[in-house]
């Protein structure tokens, strides 16, 4: 089969079928097997059909990617809805994240969704993002019936299981597809800084000879980079897990001269030209970076300003970037690959403690390495610290086995207020309908069937051979007695050893249960002490019976147990009664994060008595989050303070009520440090005097900023009351200016492209030639 002029691979074929069937699909493929072809002829079906069709990402910046793709492609038939951005809403295909499509699916009415046909889930291993991944449960499970998916995944181990649970939710057939070949082999390598190139069995040496390396400094692989240059084995991407150290490595490599005077003039130009038409001045970041692009260098992480991530995107896909130092998220999703792969270290924090990578994760960022059509085998280089070395840990991120997904289901707020005011007290049925509880029926199948083992053994001894007869009938009562004997008999020793006389009929008590025990047949039994090593396996598994039912229970109505809290909390703010939504509900329903906080602060007045300027200000510390080690000016206005400490006082309490209802814990304390750059920023001054006000990464504030745009849409959206909406518009043009308007930007990105295509393309003639050459060389 032909689509688009490629000849398609076995697995894209039966996606297709799938698709063409008006059937669900689910396909599973590792990293650049081709999954997108599948997607893209979902859309062009859909266009013909004159359907609605919705793109999902896990992240923003693999939806500007797609919308630009697919503007290319399908000019004016793309829009883009991602919280930052809104271009084209109506239009017949629509990029947006996952989050965006959630919030559609509780908000819009039904004549809005009854003219998408389908959706495509990128990325749908994402599931299993332990902040996230409830909002792709939540979509499958919520979205109206007729709507068919597009899943797109890496593989997955538990599949069928997935598959399933899928099909158990959805009334139409869903197919799955399972590709394992990679289209380009990848060899993966070990490297241990000092020893160079070793296998796996060398960790165990290492991990033995540890002590010796505890005190000493992290190496460097520096060497390393230098082999990969002599091998050809360029571009690479370099992961590192810290933004420091992705500067620092880059800064390092600034001389190495990975160009030639062509591509070196090449890059500047271009560099320059979309710095200007982007609006990036030549300051700061961005000079540095020019001096790295030099040398074909760059480094790429989250305190990147966004349009200067773009550029560099965009330089790195028409080859100009050789070596790029970037953080994980480079490896999510963004149609970038490389040659080679490094990474740094597999150890991470994950903001408690060092860890290895999971299998998952090393083979979602190895994955990258290999250019289809361009490279014949792709190179994975694991650095390992010698005084990291754990050979357990090193084996269990190097697996070719990746971890099961697991359901992270957990209604916010919102979404409990949109399923209550759809379903009633039903909700708690609805939710049943999760992942985790589909894997908790399984699960408690098989503790159903351990219980039911431990049951038979209990009654097999319970109707041991007895001298006497039934053993039960027996036994247990002599058991029972000599409880009752023991029990008392210490209870008197106790007396005696705090020298206190034992009361008078504590001891006649003793004297009558003690002639009970003698007159019972066991007491003279010569099989007793068989008979108490029985009686005590049966008080052992009667025990671990006991444990088995708890534990059925935990897992039936732990889920369900945490939503009645839930529910408890909002009628006892006021926001639902058995009748459905109150006020407050309605308006929490429609903001989607920190639901609960605006909607008090908004019936509390708060807003009311607030400038724009300083609304602003109220708006960040409700969902800004400091990073660590970042420095911020503090605003020193005390009428703004006072507001804020109302504000704080209504947090506060808030907080209280969760932990008086034990319910865990959604609301989070405000964070005043940005609001200093806030406020200026909002009284006009320039992106470069935000230094003056905060250390953080310019990345980091633009993301900030257009967090705040994208709360304060959701209450306009959420708040019917015009002069609150035209106090709102007019925050959200305080805001949304320069380098934050992301709608500017993504329109510069289409307008800017063009012109660098015929680049792209001379650029990637040029690779293929030089692959040829070397095959022909081989050869």
């Amino acid at each position: 089969m032909q689509f688009k002029g490629l000849t398609l691979d076995p697995f894209q074929e039966e996606a297709i079928r799938a698709v063409d069937a008006n059937h669900s699909v689910i396909v599973a493929a590792p990293t650049g097997a081709g999954k997108t072809v599948i997607a893209e002829y979902a859309i062009e079906k859909a266009i013909k059909n004159d359907r609605q069709i919705i793109y999902t990402a896990p992240i923003k910046a693999l939806s500007n990617q797609k919308y630009r793709d697919f503007s290319r492609d399908y000019p004016d038939k793309i829009g883009i809805m991602t919280g930052d951005v809104i271009l084209n809403p109506e239009a017949p295909i629509l990029i947006m994240t996952t989050e965006i499509f959630r919030n559609i699916i509780f908000d819009a009415g039904a004549s809005r969704l009854k003219e998408i046909e389908s959706v495509i889930f990128d990325e749908i291993h994402y599931i299993n993002d332990i902040q996230r991944g409830t909002v792709w449960e939540e979509s499958i499970i919520f979205a109206p019936q007729h709507i068919t998916f597009i899943c797109l995944s890496a593989t997955i181990p538990n599949f069928d299981e997935f598959a399933d649970w899928m099909r158990s939710v959805r009334d139409k057939p869903i197919q799955s597809v399972v590709e394992k070949h990679r289209p380009v082999p990848l060899k993966i390598h070990i490297w241990i800084p000092g020893f160079g190139f070793r296998d796996i069995n060398f960790i165990k040496k290492l991990e033995k000879e540890k002590n010796k390396y505890k005190r000493s400094r992290r190496a460097t692989n520096v060497d390393l980079v230098y082999h990969l240059r002599r091998e050809k084995q360029l571009p690479c991407l370099y992961f590192h897990f810290s933004r420091i150290g992705c500067e620092e490595y880059a800064q390092h490599f600034r001389g190495i001269n990975l160009l030639d005077h062509d591509e070196r003039r090449q890059v500047l130009s271009i560099y320059d030209e979309l710095c200007k038409q982007f609006g990036v001045s030549l300051r700061g970041q961005a000079n540095l970076m020019r001096n790295l692009l030099k040398s074909g260098v760059a480094f790429h992480h989250a305190g990147v300003l966004p349009s200067l991530k773009e550029i560099l995107e965009r330089l790195y896909t028409m080859g100009l970037i050789k070596l790029l130092f970037t953080t994980e998220t480079f490896a999510v999703g963004i149609n970038m690959p490389a040659r080679a792969v490094i990474f740094n270290n597999i150890m991470k924090n994950d903001g408690i403690s060092f860890r290895y990578l999971t299998a998952r994760e090393f083979q979602q960022m190895s994955g990258r390495a290999g250019r289809r059509g361009i490279d014949d085998v792709g190179y994975a280089y694991a650095c390992i610290q010698p005084r990291d070395a754990n050979y357990k840990g090193v084996r269990q991120c190097m697996s070719k086995d990746a971890e099961d997904i697991q359901s992270q289901f957990s209604l916010s707020y919102s979404s409990i207020l949109n399923l209550y005011d759809t379903f009633g007290d039903a909700v708690y049925e609805v939710c049943e309908m999760s992942f985790n509880n589909f894997k908790t029926i399984a699960q408690v199948k098989g503790i159903r069937k351990h219980a039911a083992g431990v049951s038979k053994q209990i009654d097999r001894l319970k109707h041991f051979d007895c001298l006497h007869g039934d053993f039960s009938a027996h036994f247990m009562p002599y058991m029972e007695i000599r409880d009752r004997f023991l029990k008392l008999e210490k209870k008197i020793k106790m007396r005696k050893k705090k020298n206190k006389p034992p009361r008078f009929e504590d001891i006649e008590r003793l004297k009558q249960i003690k002639h009970e025990l003698e007159n019972t047949a066991c007491m003279a039994c010569k099989k007793r002490k068989v008979c108490l090593g029985i009686h005590k396996k049966i008080k052992r598994h009667e025990l671990q019976l006991k444990d088995y039912n708890d534990e059925i229970y935990e897992v039936e109505n732990s889920q369900k147990s945490i939503l009645e809290r839930r529910v408890n909390f909002l009628k006892k703010l006021g926001y639902v009664d058995d009748k459905g939504l109150l006020p407050r509900g309605r308006i929490a329903s429609q903001i989607f994060g920190y639901e609960i906080v605006f909607t008090e602060l908004y019936f509390d007045g708060i807003f009311e008595v607030l400038d724009e300027r300083a609304m602003n200000v109220l708006v960040c510390s409700i969902v800004f989050e400091s990073r660590r080690g970042a420095k911020y000016r503090k605003l020193n206005d005390q009428v703004i303070a006072a507001k804020l400490r109302r504000a704080e006082d209504t947090v506060s309490w808030l907080m209280r009520k969760e932990m008086e209802e034990d319910v865990p814990g959604l609301i989070k304390p405000l964070d005043p440090k940005l609001n200093k750059a806030v406020y200026e920023w909002s009284s006009g001054c320039s992106f470069e005097d935000l230094k003056k006000f905060t250390s953080g990464d310019e990345g980091d504030l633009v993301r900030s900023f257009r967090l705040i745009v994208d709360f304060l849409r959701q209450l306009k959206r959420a708040i019917n009351e015009p002069i609150f909406r035209t106090k709102v518009d007019k925050c959200v043009a305080l805001m949304y200016r320069d380098v934050v308007d992301a709608e500017a930007q993504l329109k510069t990105d289409l307008k800017t492209e063009d012109r660098q295509e015929s680049t792209h393309e001379e650029n990637r003639i040029r690779e293929l030639s030089a692959g040829e050459a070397k095959k022909s060389e081989n050869r």
